[in-house]
């Protein structure tokens, strides 16, 4: 289990491509609150945190991911660095507004990009080559939104 409450998670906006959106975080209580507002202005519509991981044993196929939404869908985000490349593996999480649910994924569910462009070419997530976890919000519209994380596992 990662645990959401040492590493410090950081923060990136839209504004490192001119965007206004701001999202912030808060670790409590061992939960992380991922919050803020989408700004679609100046071409915004994004903002995303991450959180570095230590090494995960190749053996690993799953994670599960134990969250309250807000009725926003959401990505949830695996770094990795193959074919010389940083890339980020992502599925969505479609959530309910008020209701906390757990989802559970196969590494191998996950799909490449790279700064938002999907890469077909590269290889199925293997867990050995992970080195954060996150979440990114990317609705283009504007609004504000909050994501409660309880948990999050590899298995």
């Amino acid at each position: 289990m990662i645990d959401l409450g040492d590493a410090p998670w950081y923060v990136t906006n839209d504004a490192v491509m001119g965007g206004l959106s701001e999202g912030r975080v808060e670790q409590a209580d061992h939960k992380l609150i991922f919050f803020g507002d989408i700004s679609t202005e100046n071409n915004g519509g994004f903002t995303s945190t991450f959180k570095p991981i230590t090494p995960l044993p190749k053996a690993i196929s799953n994670i599960k991911v134990c969250l309250k939404g807000d009725g926003n869908d959401y990505q949830l985000r695996l770094k990795s660095h193959v074919m010389a490349f940083p890339l980020a593996y992502k599925v969505t999480l479609a959530t309910q507004a008020g209701q906390s649910l757990c989802y559970q994924f196969k590494l191998a569910d996950f799909k490449a990009t790279h700064r938002g462009r999907a890469i077909d070419t590269a290889p199925i997530l293997l867990a050995s080559t992970i080195t954060e976890v996150g979440f990114l919000i990317a609705n283009k519209q504007p609004n504000t939104f909050a994501l409660e994380v309880f948990t999050i596992e590899f298995s």
